[in-house]
């Protein structure tokens, strides 16, 4: 984890801090049973679980509590999303930002969820293996914000933020430049800016083949077919 993650993780629990625990909270009963409630209970903020917060965080305020009780758990929803294999979909989660109107929060809250963001993205380009597809799109329709998608997305061979690009490439270019079926959420005008983006840094694809070829045969035979693509498209 990066260190700029760890600190907007923080700062996201101290900003909502002010949205206290409810011994309480009303859910639908055909969807919310005891057991579920005892489990979002049962421990501290920071001690809940995946398997103690799955269940609220796809019921959160649609048939489970309201806006201020989903503000205090938002920290540790947000925490385990960006540091484990959280088995509630990315879109699911952020979809919740959204439904619960976090563009009207206050300055203090929009800011602390939106250098989260950020610094969360940052930390997925370096440390991720793989494009992670469903939170580059989640985070930009939130913000809306391509460039800044782009820009905190610094390639280099030294961590995985190539092998993340390469992936993009791989698996998505001829999508973005056809009929975007992959990127439909996405306005034309940032489809346009990320293709332009990507050939910007396709220099890199020749100088992480060669950096690769004695290290890891399996990537650069991806690189390999990744730049065939790129050129073909």
């Amino acid at each position: 984890m990066t260190k700029e993650l760890e600190i907007a993780i923080k700062n996201l629990y101290e900003t909502f801090s002010i949205y206290p625990f409810k011994s309480t909270m009303e859910g639908c009963a055909c969807c919310v049973s005891d057991a579920d409630k005892e489990k979002i209970h049962s421990k501290q903020l920071k001690d809940l679980n995946e398997g103690d917060l799955s269940r609220y965080a796809f019921k959160a305020m649609t048939t489970w509590g309201d806006t201020d009780d989903f503000k205090h758990y938002l920290p540790r929803i947000i925490e385990l999303l960006a540091t484990t294999d959280f088995i509630v979909d990315t879109f699911v989660v952020l979809g919740k930002l959204e439904y619960g109107k976090w563009q009207e929060w206050c300055d203090t809250e929009k800011i602390a969820v939106t250098n989260f963001l950020w610094a969360w993205w940052t930390d997925t380009t370096r440390n991720k293996p793989y494009f992670d597809k469903e939170a580059f799109t989640e985070i930009y329709k939130l913000t809306g914000e391509m460039e800044q998608l782009l820009n905190r997305w610094t390639i280099s061979i030294e961590d995985n933020s190539f092998s993340n690009y390469v992936d993009l490439v791989y698996n998505y270019y001829n999508d973005l430049t056809g009929k975007r079926s992959e990127f439909r959420e996405i306005d034309n005008s940032s489809v346009e800016k990320l293709i332009k983006w990507i050939k910007d840094n396709s220099k890199h694809l020749e100088t992480g083949f060669f950096h690769f070829a004695d290290k890891d045969s399996e990537l650069a035979e991806k690189i390999s077919t990744t730049q065939y693509i790129y050129e073909q498209t």
